[in-house]
């Protein structure tokens, strides 16, 4: 008899885990809350602009290759993945910039420029980095418990990853000014938390940045659900959207999964959906103290005309990115000064937008609702107007009188529209303490056979790890049928 597998969301996490346990033979049900596919990697379409919503790009190809080649497919018939020429640019607030190029000559000239010797630290750095990724790999793919950190086995690995030291620190032992140890530790506001919190271990995205690259699926971000979405229906997936799973049970040795007006029963369940919102909302059960990530502000800006000065992923720092950081992760107070994310997807995807025009994305990091002091109803405007002047008197572009469209998107939106746990972008932090052995596992301890997939449980945030997680759950219920 074939095995049932009922997997609640389809976000990628869930989208992999369905074409995955489908190329194995099982009999695989998604049900989405929303109309389509892709959970916070979403899509926005206004008068022929294609916004996505929310990751907007490409790290460690290998991982989406792997998802792919596991269901017997070649990614390249599914996905066109262009590798950035230029990476990103940093914009600092005294006037000086940081252009980081696909080619390591042009970067270590520009930061030549901005320290003397750091070309060579650069490659240090590197080298660090490339040693932490080799060892951390590996773990990406397996499912760790709090027992697992009492392993002697595990003792000198700590040491080597250096996991007792933050990301700021490490970077900091290669370069001596603020400037550069802000440039290579930023990557921690992309799984929403601190650089100065974030172990050190989560430079592996430096060594991704800088070594394997930053890339682009054509046609946007979305390009990438949509692909495992038709991957996981040529398998025989079956997709249900507009379907919200209330609840997910256990009743006479089956496990359920609640709906609005039935109940659907499965031998094994996965949930793609927020880890906290399931534990609290579908699971029944109190949640225990997390820290969570900071949330994100976003603006959807289709412009009237093309835009010079701006790469595909920009950066603009505050003038106190320190007391910018203290602001969101610790005070939980909206930022006085913030640094923020301007993504451009137009400079090398033309089709996202109608001819001629442009699109900017704009991500600015804020506290999420949890003790939050400051709601950002009564801030709104003036970030919008701190941000837009900002790019006006660093890159010369008025934002303002360029735009045709604009949408935005608030931490409450988070809650409303994914369930995601006080509008915390990014899902759980990403601490120590919530890192490896420590972050919530994929299987359930109570519950036999439901399993979690996602940004908040192992190995963590962002598009690979998501996939890993996949990975983790897939073999796992694979490894227990006989």
């Amino acid at each position: 008899m074939t095995t049932r597998v009922g997997i609640v969301g389809a976000g990628v996490g869930g989208l992999a885990t369905a074409a995955r346990l489908a190329s194995r033979g099982y009999s695989v049900e998604v049900f989405e809350k929303l109309g389509r596919c892709g959970g916070r990697n979403h899509l926005l379409q206004d008068q022929g602009f294609q916004f996505d919503m929310g990751p907007s790009f490409v790290l460690m190809p290998d991982f989406f290759e792997e998802v792919f080649s596991y269901c017997g497919r070649d990614l390249k018939s599914f996905l066109d993945i262009k590798t950035l020429d230029t990476s990103y640019k940093i914009f600092y607030p005294d006037g000086d910039s940081l252009t980081v190029w696909r080619d390591a000559q042009k970067t270590k000239e520009e930061l030549e420029k901005l320290e003397r010797n750091s070309s060579a630290a650069y490659e240090r750095l590197l080298r660090q980095t490339a040693e932490i990724y080799r060892l951390v790999k590996p773990l990406l793919y397996r499912c760790f418990t709090p027992g697992h950190a009492l392993h002697p086995g595990y003792w000198p690995l700590l040491g080597k990853i250096k996991a007792l030291e933050s990301y700021w620190q490490l970077v900091k032992r290669f370069f001596k000014t603020d400037k550069l140890c802000y440039a290579f530790t930023f990557e921690a506001m992309f799984i929403g938390v601190s650089p100065f919190m974030a172990p050190a271990f989560y430079s592996v995205i430096t060594y991704a940045d800088h070594v394997q690259k930053i890339a682009h699926p054509m046609g946007g971000m979305y390009q990438i659900p949509l692909a495992l979405e038709k991957l996981g229906r040529q398998l025989g997936v079956k997709f249900h959207y507009s379907a919200e799973v209330r609840r997910v049970g256990k009743s006479n040795g089956n496990l359920f999964l609640g709906l609005e007006a039935d109940r659907k029963e499965f031998d094994q369940v996965v949930v793609n959906a927020d880890y906290a919102y399931a534990q609290r909302a579908l699971l029944n059960r109190p949640l225990p103290t997390y820290d969570y990530s900071c949330s994100t502000y976003l603006l959807y800006l289709g412009l009237k005309r093309k835009v010079p000065g701006l790469a595909h992923h920009n950066l603009f720092f505050s003038g106190d990115l320190k007391k910018n950081l203290t602001q969101i992760f610790t005070d939980k107070s909206m930022p006085q000064d913030p640094s923020f994310y301007v993504h451009v997807p137009t400079v090398t995807d033309a089709s996202l937008a109608p001819p001629g025009k442009e699109i900017v994305y704009i991500l600015i990091p804020v506290p999420n609702l949890d003790g939050s002091k400051d709601e950002i109803a009564g801030h709104r405007q003036r970030l919008r107007k701190i941000v837009f002047d900002k790019v006006n008197r660093i890159a010369g572009i008025d934002l303002d009188g360029l735009i045709e469209v604009e949408h935005a998107f608030y931490p409450r939106d988070f809650i409303d529209r994914y369930n995601i746990q006080y509008g915390a972008t990014f899902g759980l932090g990403h601490t120590l303490m919530q890192s490896a052995f420590f972050r919530p596992a994929n299987r359930d301890r109570r519950i036999k056979n439901l399993y979690f997939v996602g940004a908040s449980t192992q190995p963590g945030g962002g598009l690979p790890p998501v996939i890993a997680s996949s990975r983790i759950v897939a073999d796992m219920i694979c490894s227990r049928v006989v």
